[in-house]
């Protein structure tokens, strides 16, 4: 039953369209990082939101274009964390995209260190992004609420 379920999940994923990606981990505060329970998840979905919009104003300024992203909530061995596939918008580099992640991520009050990766093999991601994803936990799992693909 599990393993149907990821690889539904896995194959949800490999609708999603990617140009530029990036493979970012943020890691969450004491507090967020080990906190249990719902009110800990909606804390954490507010943090990612917070770093979202953040981003956006620096990327963005005014403009209502949205960057593609997939977001998964996950618990790892000791702390929660999150896994985040987000495109490199056309008009930055992929060092200054990097540098506002992580000038966005820091702003946040659950945000305190981060991990980015370039993304060369989207399908090994995807299994890797499904491998804590269980049927019977809603709160582990895609952050639907940020998550945003384009059309």
């Amino acid at each position: 039953m599990i393993k149907v379920f990821r690889e539904n999940i896995s194959n949800w994923f490999g609708e999603w369209q990617f140009f530029r990606p990036v493979f970012f981990t943020g890691v969450l505060n004491n507090t967020l990082g080990y906190g249990d329970g719902e009110f800990y998840y909606d804390l954490i979905r507010n943090n990612n939101k917070h770093f979202l919009n953040e981003l956006h104003r620096n990327v963005f300024k005014k403009s209502k274009k949205k960057i593609t992203r997939l977001i998964v909530i996950e618990k790892g061995i000791s702390r929660k964390h999150i896994h985040m596939v987000i495109d490199v918008p056309e008009h930055l580099s992929n060092l200054e995209f990097h540098h506002l992640i992580k000038q966005s991520w820091l702003k946040t009050r659950g945000g305190i260190s981060i991990d980015i990766t370039p993304v060369y093999n989207i399908n090994g991601l995807n299994q890797y992004l499904s491998k804590e994803i269980y049927p019977n936990c809603e709160l582990l799992g895609v952050d639907i609420q940020n998550s945003f693909q384009t059309i």
